[in-house]
């Protein structure tokens, strides 16, 4: 039998499957990704998908939350790192949810 923690962290990750189905994500989209995500977003995509602001989209990749890297002047973040964040965020918070943490 599974604990209450690994049944919500199951949901969620469903959840996330279906997120990625969505409009504001399917809008970002490019060339070299199987799933048809592109494999790199600018900071302004990468900021409408996770609808946060610039600042706090600096602050998750200077603690290493998202991988990036500088292409001439502009940034590219990576989606597999976006995907991962999303994913961590949600075991994170169905852990709080269900097991007091």
């Amino acid at each position: 039998m599974e604990n209450s923690c690994s049944v919500s962290v199951s949901k969620l990750i469903k959840q996330q499957a279906i997120m990625k189905n969505c409009a504001g994500f399917e809008k970002i989209s490019g060339v070299g990704s199987s799933d048809g995500q592109g494999l790199v977003v600018s900071v302004n995509e990468c900021m409408k998908a996770l609808k946060i602001g610039r600042a706090t989209l600096y602050e998750l990749i200077n603690r290493g939350e998202l991988d990036s890297y500088r292409q001439g002047r502009s940034r590219k973040i990576l989606w597999r790192s976006v995907e991962t964040y999303i994913q961590r965020r949600l075991q994170e918070e169905a852990r709080r949810r269900d097991c007091g943490g």
